[in-house]
């Protein structure tokens, strides 16, 4: 629907299109020249709804620029005190004109020292500058403060905590009665990892100086927690399976709590917690109020609203759109081999992260433990996964936000609600399980406006999941080659010069005598060793093929003009033609594509380092051109295929391309065929040939150097 619309309550109509971005809102719909509202849904930004049960159980709506009542019903909340805080039906239904206040007026009414909060609350919000709600704040406080159960969907990251923490504070600061030693907790707030329910804490004890707040987990001794608990507490926050174990020793009693919240409802199922909330749910007062949080809406939240919410009212803020990223995240994807990833790994993050931080992603405990270890051979890093103990998690977290180690190898478990400022670089080292996984790695980048890097990692089995992923985020990856020598030289030599900057004047004064002793010996080719040696290069480093990513060898690449006889159609035609150049290198010759662009004849080859430099002095046929790459070009694809996400992640099964017999057209033996090979092969004994040929690179801009 197009044209001038406007939706009741609006400051002003709008008379634009309506916006493609928001999906499924709910709006009333007014023509400007119609006399009766029309009741429509619409893909558009809801600003102004009423209070009414609609379709589907849903009892309102609000999308992220909006509220769910009317903004004469909003400036109302800073005319509520004790006597009157619910807001009313009317309120929601108000049918009133609309306003004719100005924008800066309405701000300001809107804003937090004008909505009749307490002001030891206000002065603690301002002191930190927050002065405005967030959309999911302003849709929340009206009915929080009216005592509606809730289910607000909110993504993470959007001010959630404070949504629910606002209302619930401003209630206990009017019942100052309550503050006795030993007092029972009248708010329970469940969350699903313990970095979750920490921040949770922090927000709540910074907004709420006055208000005894007690967060417990597991991983660390009980009687620190029993202790805070028997002096008198007012809010608990905490992981189920460490609540249920202080309930059953009597540390934990629930009968005065007046407030529940379940803080990122459906990752209490992605971990495992359902049974234990359920448990918890049942030992809560009947009279109370419960507000839910979560992203997504699965069966288990569902079927757990009906049971244990009163005629919730929903408030969503997500609605069906696709998970989208920032928009500041550039995306890479690089083709990979199950034995090569360890080892190309290095190289992305000190190319890519420039001495920034990188955050790993892995899918087991193993492969964070082990990328880890392998790592730390060339750049610090630590683990992070649930089997680490509590303290070790804090020093590690702790440790990579003081940039004391630049890398973090994490499990998606481990890593939720983790809040980590200016982390540079994502790499997904295996492929996520599914779209929202995907965005909330890469999501740890890029935040608050700054751009940040996310690189995909996969195999040739996985090529079509990942187009795929592309499709289900609506993102676009740009498909790169494994960094080069000079650029892993280059930015390791940028990092440390960076990191000179550091050292101290007098420890740079205390070897300046030394310094120039040596540059009058050796001039520049001093300092240049020395940054060599402090990049981790005193040792030249070795080629490493562009295909199969295994140091040692060389990626070549022949082509041929257009009009000379014909193309290469096959590997068998291309090493026929080493062979008449240089038998040496037809003996030797590791993997064989083809190219895809289809005004290009040739293919990308694999050769010894050293035979690569001999064939490269070869007087080559005219017509034809043999080059060293630095980049693959688009290469053609015909690997097999999974369009499912994470299944094969790590398995990677089917995969061709890993570690492999070399050396495959001597005489003697052919191109052999392992578990990790699915090359095909060839006898030149027997004068047979078959070629399958997988995909290892996708649309990367070639860089050659051409050598006459």
């Amino acid at each position: 629907m197009r044209g001038r619309w406007r939706l009741l309550h609006p400051q002003k109509p709008l008379t634009r299109p309506l916006p493609k971005s928001h999906q499924n809102a709910v709006a009333f719909y007014l023509p400007l020249a119609a006399e009766k509202p029309h009741f429509v849904g619409l893909k558009g930004s809801a600003s102004h709804l009423r209070h009414k049960k609609l379709g589907g159980g849903v009892s309102a709506v609000a999308t992220p620029n909006s509220s769910v009542l009317s903004e004469e019903a909003f400036k109302r909340l800073g005319r509520f005190d004790k006597e009157s805080v619910n807001v009313s039906d009317a309120d929601y239904d108000s049918e009133d004109e609309e306003t004719t206040s100005s924008g800066a007026d309405s701000v300001d009414e809107l804003a937090i020292s004008e909505l009749g909060l307490p002001p030891r609350l206000v002065e603690s919000l301002e002191s930190r500058g927050i002065t405005q709600l967030f959309p999911i704040q302003r849709a929340v406080l009206a009915p929080a403060l009216e005592g509606r159960d809730l289910i607000a969907r909110a993504k993470t990251g959007t001010g959630k905590t404070l949504a629910f923490g606002i209302p619930i504070i401003k209630r206990l600061s009017e019942d100052e009665s309550s503050q006795r030693r030993g007092r029972l907790p009248r708010v329970l707030v469940l969350a699903p990892t313990r970095e979750l329910a920490k921040q949770v804490e922090k927000e709540i004890k910074e907004s709420a100086t006055y208000l005894n707040t007690v967060c417990v987990y597991g991983g660390v001794s009980y009687n620190i927690q029993q202790n805070a608990l028997s002096r008198g507490v007012d809010v608990v926050v905490g992981t189920p399976g460490r609540i249920i174990d202080l309930i059953n020793n009597g540390s934990l009693r629930l009968g005065e709590v007046q407030y529940l919240v379940l803080d990122e409802a459906d990752q209490m199922l992605a971990v495992g917690f359902e049974e234990d909330v359920e448990v918890i749910l049942e030992k809560l007062p009947a009279k109370r109020q419960s507000m839910l949080f979560s992203a997504t809406m699965p069966g288990w939240v569902k079927k757990l609203a009906r049971k244990y919410l009163d005629n919730p009212l929903t408030i969503d803020l997500v609605g069906d759109q696709e998970e989208k990223l920032a928009e500041g995240i550039k995306l890479y994807a690089i083709p990979t081999t199950a034995n090569s990833k360890r080892h190309i790994l290095s190289d992305l993050v000190t190319v890519y992260a420039k001495g920034g931080k990188t955050i790993v992603f892995t899918q087991t405990k193993r492969d964070a433990d082990e990328v880890s270890m392998a790592l730390t051979n060339s750049i610090a890093s630590e683990a992070l996964h649930g089997d680490i103990s509590q303290h070790q998690r804090e020093r590690t977290l702790n440790g990579f936000r003081q940039a004391k180690f630049t890398v973090l190898v994490a499990t998606d478990v481990a890593a939720r609600g983790l809040d980590i400022p200016n982390v540079d670089l994502v790499i997904h080292y295996e492929l996520p399980n599914d779209p929202e996984t995907f965005v909330h790695r890469s999501g740890r980048t890029g935040r608050a406006g700054k751009e940040g890097t996310a690189i995909l990692m996969f195999t040739s089995s996985q090529r079509r999941t990942v187009r795929s992923l592309e499709r289900d985020v609506g993102c676009k990856l740009e498909y790169i080659s494994l960094p080069s020598v000079e650029e892993v030289l280059e930015s390791s030599a940028k990092q440390v010069v960076a990191t000179l900057s550091g050292v101290h004047p007098e420890s740079v004064e205390f070897f300046t005598p030394t310094a120039q002793k040596l540059i009058e010996d050796q001039g520049t080719g001093a300092l240049a060793a020395a940054i060599a040696q402090l990049s981790g290069f005193s040792r030249p480093p070795s080629s490493r093929s562009l295909i199969t990513h295994e140091q040692g060898w060389v990626t070549l690449q022949l082509t041929r003009d257009p009009g000379y006889s014909r193309g290469f159609l096959s590997a068998r035609s291309v090493t026929g033609f080493l062979a008449d150049v240089y038998s040496s290198a037809a003996d030797e010759v590791g993997k064989i594509h083809l190219i895809a662009d289809e005004k290009v004849e040739g293919a990308a080859f694999d050769l010894p380092e050293k035979i690569a430099k001999e064939l490269l002095n070869k007087q080559i046929p005219p017509g034809n051109t043999i080059s060293k790459i630095t980049k693959l070009p688009a290469l053609q694809d015909d690997g097999p295929s999974s369009d499912y996400y994470g299944r094969f992640s790590n398995r990677d099964r089917g995969f061709q391309g890993g570690s492999r017999e070399r050396k495959g057209f001597r005489n003697s033996r052919g191109w052999g065929r392992d578990s990790d090979d699915d090359e095909g092969t060839f006898d030149r004994r027997h004068g047979v040939g078959v070629t399958e040929v997988t995909v290892v690179g996708l649309g990367a801009q070639e860089m050659v150097e051409v050598i006459g």
